[in-house]
Parts: structure tokens; C-alpha cells; sequence
């Protein structure tokens, strides 16, 4: 029975207990939807000058989160040295067919499966529903190494320690900007329980991650995803509001699930069937794993301009994999149709996947006047643009307020001195966690002339109205007679006051925005 009795007790306990406190989740395009580029750079490491890799590698380490996983844990993290072994076939995704030819299950030759494994699923052969607990020994591998018996290593003062490794890449975004993204492995996921259904969402094979955002070497702000990211996640933190170890990140790791977390707590983020909420636990009396020293560096892609990702070799082969890492889920159980889930899901892709959006919120400083906006068009933007004249870029300001309900008498305006606890009320309705039909949504527009690949700046007029407050931003390319012939999708924004924690509501912001815009633009 092992631990796992302990975590879903405590689960399950949770689960029954937990009040829906409002997530900052960030927008529903997550780093991996786009799907991975045939045209991988072969090789482009080799003239890769040795000082930058040094540089960015020293860079990883400087940020190496610490993450504190939870006392309730069960199912600890492990490299994919320590799972690949495990692996006893391989599942097509379409037709189901097996293969047990394992000789290419090797960080070295991962890559050369059919298609580099595009549609195929890492299996095993073992149990992994653990329900109410795996039934044999020969499924306990998916604890992890630190799972085992006597696996634990231990502090002087009794609290246990995790050495694994995290695959930290460097992406180089340019204007002095490099986002690192570190991930970490985990053998097995334990999902959420859900009432009568059991636990839904196990899966082989878990992969989390951690985005921290420099500027010329130094961090500004930090990403924390979990699960699929979208409302499923923390998203976007400044700096200052960061908690830190040695000053790099400490992050707060759900018990089973693994979603990374930037405090203690329960954090409900999904709700099913309206009845059953989906919370993560997350606490700080479990193993600290410190990854600093443990971090394998990864240059994502061959730089800002051309945004190729490149192609790995040796014992990085690995990394080309382009496959699911673990079993593929059922999708037969009786309430398959009413809740989306059996209680054994799909494995996930592995972590080389797509990392050329920006941070989930866009942070920006509340301004007391006018709204201004600087950004950048992005090469492919700008040939599309001018081979079809357009003369002008179009700011959309997004603009938000609850719709105004029978027992609401508060008239106040909530911008000046709402003290911490009510920083996180932007969260409230401005995001995610608020139906669209329960808030009042509406634009506000200015105008820049198309200045290519230079830096757009224009001036927008404040939200106006009681508790209005800007809550996102969107770009259209428009044409002399002032037609707008294409729009973008919403980047979604964060206001604060300068020196005070959290995001506030604010009717304006100043908005710099470095990450270059572009969109689907059609033909």
C-alpha cells in the first residue's frame, strides 16, 4: 500500500473541504499547443560559440528553483535515465499496434523511432491504476527513485532531500531577453479524486515546468504552470513577489500531480460537473528537492531571427522524441462522456515544445491618465503587412467590469488604497475564473502609423466606469481607408502599483511589451 494510502486520504479530505479561491490563470494559449517544426536545425550546436553556452548555462544555475514538494507526496521525481528502461513497448496512437523492440528506448537513439515518434505512446507493461493501491511490487518503480526503500536521503534536522535532475532551456527572444524553462520528470501522476469515479486523470510519465523571464542576466518575473497550463495554472508573478531561496525561485509542488505552485496552500483550479472541485495541495513540511547543481542546459534555438529549433545529438538525442512519455489512457469507462476523463489519461509529450509565446500576462504599471502602448511587429507581421499596404496598426484595449448584481451596493472605486488582501480582487472577475456572461467587456481604441520592424507606441484613453480596469490588449493591421484587415488574439495584461504587492485594478497602464506580435494572418 505504501504511501500513496496517505496521499489519498489527504486528498480526498482536501477535496471535501475546499472553497473556490479565485486562480490567476493565465490565457489559454499555452507554450506547447503549437506542434513541433519539421525543419529542426541539424547539428547548429556545433558552431555555437562555446562562451554563450557557458554564459547561459551559468544563468540556469543562478535561478535553479528550489521546490518544495509536499509531505502527502507519494510519487517522487526522477531523470529519464532512471524511467527509459521501464519502457517495455511502444502504442501507435491511431491503430493501437504494439512494438516490443526496445533497443532504441535509449537517451542516445530515442529519436530514431518511426516519425521520431510523432503518435507513438512510451509504454509499460506493469499496473498503474493505482486504485486503491498498485496491487504488486513491480509497479513501485513509479515512485521514483526517492520512493524506494531507503530511497530518501535526509537532512540533519529529519527532512528528506531530492537530487534529480531538471532539463533547463535557455531561449535566447532577443532585445537582451532570455526565458528560462526548467522541467522536471516524474514517473507517474496521480490524479484528483472525483466523487463516485475514483481518482481521474493518472497517467504514466508527468512533465511540470517553470518559466523564469531575465533582462540583461537579471530575472523579472516568473511563470508558474501546472497540469495544461490555461486556467490550470498560477501564471505570471513579478519578481518582487517571487519567494526565493539564495535568491532564486522557490516553487511549491502539488502532491500526485506535481503543478507548480508559488505559495502553500489548496489551490482550486478546475471545477467538474460543477460539483466537484479539483484542488492542488501543496504545502511546505515535505522533501526539498534544490535543483542547483542538478540542471542539464539546453539551447532551445538557433537565435531570435530565425526561431529554428535545433536538432540534438548524442546522449541529448533524446530530445528530438516527439512521442507521448508513458501509456495511452482509456477512454471506455461509463462517465467517459459526461466528464472527459477515465481514471487513466493520455501521457504527455516530453518538454522540447514550443516556447516562442510570451509570459502569460504582460505586467505593466498602473498610470493615473492615458493607457500607452509599445510593441513590436515580428518579421513574418511585417512582410505580411506590407505586401498588402497597410498603413496603420490599431491598439484595442480591452476593458472590463462586473456586471453590477441586485446585492451589490459597493460603489467604491477600489484603485487607491485597497490594501494587500484585496490585490488579488483583480483575479476576481478579470480573468479566467469569471464567466464572460458576468462581466461588462468593451474596447477602447488608438492608432499608430505602421512603422515595420520599429517600435509601435501609441496612446489609448483610460477604461472608464466604477471598477473598470484594463484587462487585456489586442493589435489589428489597417489600410488607408481605415479598414482593419486582420486582428490579432488577446495578450492578457496585469496592472500594479509600483511598490505594492500583487495585481491591482487599473483603468490605465503603461505597457511595454517586448515579445514581437504574431498571429495566425491567413493568406
Amino acid at each position: 500500500m505504501r504511501a500513496i494510502e496517505a496521499i489519498i486520504i489527504t486528498l480526498g479530505l482536501v477535496i471535501s473541504r475546499a472553497t473556490a479561491t479565485p486562480v490567476h490563470s493565465p490565457q489559454s494559449q499555452t507554450p506547447w499547443e503549437s506542434p513541433p517544426s519539421p525543419e529542426l536545425d541539424a547539428a547548429e550546436e556545433v558552431g555555437i560559440a562555446d562562451e554563450q553556452n557557458e554564459v547561459m548555462h551559468a544563468l540556469l544555475e543562478r535561478y535553479a528553483p528550489v521546490i518544495k514538494l509536499s509531505a502527502a507526496e507519494a510519487f517522487f521525481p526522477s531523470s529519464i535515465d532512471y524511467m527509459l528502461p521501464h519502457y517495455s513497448f511502444i502504442e501507435e496512437r491511431k491503430t493501437g499496434e504494439t512494438t516490443t523492440n526496445t533497443t532504441l528506448l535509449s537517451p542516445h537513439l530515442l529519436d530514431h523511432l518511426p516519425r521520431a515518434g510523432f503518435g507513438q505512446y512510451l509504454s509499460i507493461s506493469e499496473n498503474h491504476n493505482p486504485q486503491p493501491w498498485f496491487p504488486d511490487a513491480a509497479s513501485e518503480f513509479l515512485f521514483g527513485p526517492a520512493g524506494q526503500k531507503g530511497g530518501m536521503k535526509r537532512r540533519e534536522d529529519g527532512r528528506g532531500v531530492v537530487q534529480e535532475d531538471v532539463y533547463g532551456f535557455w531561449v535566447d527572444r532577443g532585445r537582451d531577453i532570455v526565458d528560462l524553462w526548467y522541467w522536471t520528470f516524474y514517473p507517474f501522476n496521480l490524479g484528483k479524486p472525483v466523487g463516485p469515479f475514483g481518482f481521474l486523470g493518472n497517467h504514466v510519465g508527468d512533465w511540470e515546468h517553470l518559466r523564469v523571464r531575465t533582462v540583461n542576466g537579471t530575472a523579472i518575473s516568473a511563470d508558474y504552470h501546472s497540469h495544461n497550463g490555461g486556467a490550470f495554472s498560477a501564471g505570471t508573478t513579478r519578481w518582487s513577489d517571487v519567494p526565493k531561496v539564495d535568491g532564486r525561485p522557490e516553487a511549491f509542488s502539488a502532491a500526485g500531480s506535481h503543478g507548480l505552485w508559488p505559495s502553500p496552500g489548496d489551490h482550486v483550479f478546475a471545477n467538474v460537473l460543477d460539483v466537484f472541485r479539483l484542488v492542488d495541495i501543496t504545502d511546505d513540511d515535505g522533501a526539498v528537492w534544490d535543483t542547483q547543481g542538478h540542471v542539464v542546459p539546453v539551447r532551445y534555438w538557433n537565435g531570435p531571427e530565425r526561431r529554428r529549433r535545433l536538432w540534438h545529438t548524442e546522449d541529448r538525442a533524446w530530445l528530438n522524441f516527439r512521442g507521448m512519455w508513458g501509456n495511452k489512457g482509456e477512454d471506455t469507462c461509463w462517465w467517459f462522456k459526461l466528464v472527459g476523463n477515465c481514471q487513466l489519461v493520455d501521457a504527455p509529450p516530453g518538454p522540447n515544445r514550443w516556447f516562442g509565446n510570451p509570459p502569460d500576462c504582460v505586467t505593466a504599471p498602473i498610470s493615473w491618465e492615458m493607457s500607452s502602448y509599445s510593441f513590436y511587429l515580428a518579421n513574418e507581421t511585417v512582410r505580411w503587412a506590407e505586401n498588402r499596404d497597410v498603413v496603420a496598426v490599431q491598439v484595442e484595449q480591452v476593458c472590463a467590469r462586473p456586471r453590477k448584481k441586485d446585492d451589490d451596493t459597493d460603489d467604491d472605486d477600489d484603485d487607491d488604497d485597497d490594501d494587500d488582501d484585496n490585490a488579488e480582487r483583480v483575479v476576481d472577475y478579470m480573468h479566467d475564473d469569471t464567466d464572460e456572461e458576468d462581466l461588462e467587456i468593451w474596447t477602447v481604441n488608438g492608432m499608430s502609423p505602421f512603422r515595420h520592424q520599429e517600435v509601435h507606441k501609441v496612446s489609448v484613453a483610460p477604461c472608464k466606469g466604477m471598477k473598470s480596469a484594463v484587462k487585456a490588449y489586442r493589435i489589428a493591421l489597417c489600410l488607408g481607408d481605415g479598414k482593419c484587415i486582420s486582428t490579432s488574439h488577446e495578450r492578457k495584461v496585469c496592472t500594479y502599483h509600483e511598490g505594492k504587492k500583487g495585481y491591482r485594478f487599473g483603468h490605465a497602464a503603461t505597457i511595454e511589451d517586448p515579445d514581437d506580435w504574431t498571429w495566425k494572418l491567413g493568406s
